[in-house]
């Protein structure tokens, strides 16, 4: 199974004559500073600019940075950004991603979760499905595009199919399960809290076998501390593509116990 991540850039209309403004060019044309995390997106000079999907989005003059979303989820779902308007209500944007290292039900490709996310809204009472989902471009990544309407309101969700997270150059490759076959050497991290808990994390291998990014999705500060500290001393057999070893990025759920146990 492929492993990607599902970027969904929701926009909620008001009239069905509405228009999507600004268009989503890639981050490349930018010049910033590179960015570590999903969460790490930013706003410059107008553009939306999330250097860790290698994308960015232009917004119209008439939209302004709505409420931070929440954290991100056990399941790797991210709210990258919101915009409403500045004045009258034409028209908000919503810009998630979830990571498919830790979706509750991941789909093989883009064209499968949006055949699950038609499902879904088609039950919907006083939901109409406006355009059946065809194939688009975004920023030059392979995707579809889907336009529904109830409640007074016009809506079109795009999803796009986005490489694994542009961290490091070359991009890593995904494999999902690298960490439960491939490991040489472990370091447990210290439980924290009187209760167990699951944590998400992402981690890059580098070319020799080391770690060299963590990424805990969801935690508190000292059970983040702790994972960081035990993943990065992990050894892994380096991962040989066409003769030559190659840096890796996969994902492992922790089952922290409580502390002392």
């Amino acid at each position: 199974m492929r492993v990607w991540l599902y970027l969904g850039i929701a926009v909620c209309l008001a009239g069905i004559g509405a228009v999507l403004h600004g268009a989503v060019p890639s981050s490349r044309d930018a010049k910033i500073v590179q960015s570590a995390n999903p969460e790490d997106g930013k706003v410059i000079g107008g553009v939306f600019v999330s250097d860790y999907f290698n994308l960015s989005y232009r917004l119209s003059d008439e939209l302004t940075e709505g409420l931070a979303g929440p954290p991100p989820s056990q399941s790797g779902y991210y709210v990258l950004g919101t915009w409403v308007p500045k004045r009258d209500f034409a028209g908000t944007v919503l810009i998630v991603a979830q990571d498919m290292f830790f979706a509750p039900d991941p789909s093989d490709d883009v064209k499968n979760v949006v055949a699950e996310f038609r499902q879904v809204m088609s039950a919907v009472d006083g939901m109409t499905i406006d355009r059946e989902p065809v194939p688009v471009s975004v920023g030059g990544y392979p995707g579809y595009r889907i336009d529904f309407s109830g409640v007074g309101l016009f809506r079109s969700t795009f999803a796009i199919e986005i490489r694994c997270h542009v961290v490091t150059d070359p991009v890593p490759e995904c494999l999902k399960d690298y960490a439960s076959e491939n490991i040489v050497s472990r370091v447990e991290p210290e439980g924290v809290g009187a209760k167990a808990v699951s944590i998400p994390v992402r981690m890059i291998v580098a070319t020799d076998g080391s770690v060299k990014h963590v990424h805990v999705i969801r935690a508190s500060a000292a059970q983040r501390r702790n994972i960081e500290e035990a993943v990065r001393q992990w050894k892994f057999k380096p991962y040989v593509k066409q003769g030559h070893p190659v840096e890796v990025e996969t994902g492992v759920m922790f089952n922290l116990k409580p502390a002392n146990t």
